[in-house]
């Protein structure tokens, strides 16, 4: 028998309205991870797996008016998962680059765009930085996030105009060490954990 893993729903606007948002055709289990103004839902779509990625976040998809739209992927098959959402419908997130048989972390960043599709925004050019995930976008596309090397010692990226710059960098005179950028509002200001 199969066992239910998750499932996507959206809540709202009404106190007691709530409706399901579909897998992908082939997937069994999904789920919503953000959620914008106009009711725009990213998150995953995949199979029963390891409820923290893998093979569960097959595909990154966006939901619009309840109809899920793959994002494609960035070369790999597992870790695809939307972590961001602007007002345009720009997602972005991280996804494996490559396709380890057991679904192994091996993730980039992502930028998707409708004009553009997928983009692998890579990693901080700091020796050893082999992962980034990103969590944060603003409506002018600037993206936010971290970067590690293969110990997840992480520094906090900004990626905007094509490039990624460590969030460190940017603010001169600040002793602590700035390893995950979490959000980026609209006016630039970024949080950080």
């Amino acid at each position: 028998p199969q066992v239910l893993q998750f499932r996507a729903v959206m809540w709202g606007p009404g106190p007691a309205q709530i409706r399901e948002l579909p897998p992908l055709p082939g997937d069994t289990v999904r789920a919503a991870t953000v959620l914008d103004d106009r009711g725009q839902v990213g998150g995953i779509s995949g199979i029963c797996d390891d409820a923290v990625g893998k093979f569960s976040a097959i595909h990154a998809v966006l939901w619009e008016n309840g109809v899920p739209r793959d994002l494609a992927n960035i070369g790999g098959l597992a870790w695809n998962t939307s972590m961001a959402i602007n007002l345009q419908g720009d997602v972005a997130g991280f996804g494996n680059v490559s396709l380890p048989p057991d679904g192994a972390f091996d993730a980039h960043a992502f930028l998707w765009t409708r004009q553009g599709g997928i983009r692998d925004l890579g990693t901080l050019p700091l020796p050893g930085h082999v992962f980034s995930q990103a969590y944060g976008i603003n409506v002018w596309r600037q993206v936010v996030g971290r970067s590690c090397d293969a110990d997840f010692n992480c520094r906090a990226f900004l990626w905007q105009n094509g490039e990624m710059t460590e969030l460190q960098q940017l603010v001169p005179g600040y002793t602590g060490t700035l390893t995950i950028a979490g959000d980026i509002d609209d006016l630039g200001r970024i949080s950080r954990q």
